[in-house]
């Protein structure tokens, strides 16, 4: 079930970055249509909810919609390795690393930064929901831009009857 919602919401994530969705105040695009991102690096997402696994739950699952909306992503057993080898091993060390520094790693066009705020599943008498919330900025690693930013929410209890 938790795969399920993790795909869920890397879809919503990906499907928002690379097409938008509706919303009540329209985003400006304008940057983001500009910069024409085509290599995309996905950092290892920051963890605020108190499951341990939720970074690279989420990690693993995000890539896959990028790269089928015809983004290049950056390997994400290269990104981690890199960092490994550099002493870098919590999502927020490497977040702090600076744009310039990260485009002349890896030489993508922009970085997407993602925030876990909610993840895991709760239980209330008579049933359960899986509830996994992110936020996510993408930032054109050559000016610092940012080019898009939101939040998406997933939920095993979508679509549920409430009786």
């Amino acid at each position: 079930m938790r795969s399920f919602i993790m795909t869920a919401l890397a879809a919503t994530v990906a499907a928002t970055v690379s097409t938008g969705c509706a919303t009540r105040q329209p985003y400006d695009y304008s940057a983001f249509r500009q910069s024409r991102p085509a290599s995309i690096l996905v950092l290892p997402p920051l963890n605020s909810s108190p499951d341990i696994k939720a970074s690279y739950s989420m990690l693993s699952q995000v890539t896959l919609p990028l790269a089928e909306s015809g983004y290049y992503v950056v390997p994400v057993s290269l990104v981690d390795e890199t960092f490994r080898q550099n002493g870098l091993t919590h999502p927020a060390e490497i977040h702090e690393v600076p744009l310039p520094k990260l485009r002349e790693i890896f030489g993508a066009d922009a970085a997407l930064y993602i925030e876990i705020t909610q993840y895991g599943t709760s239980y209330v008498v008579v049933s359960s929901e899986t509830r996994v919330t992110a936020k996510a900025t993408l930032i054109d690693m050559k000016t610092g831009q940012i080019l898009w930013a939101g939040a998406a929410t997933a939920s095993s209890a979508e679509g549920r009857n409430s009786s």
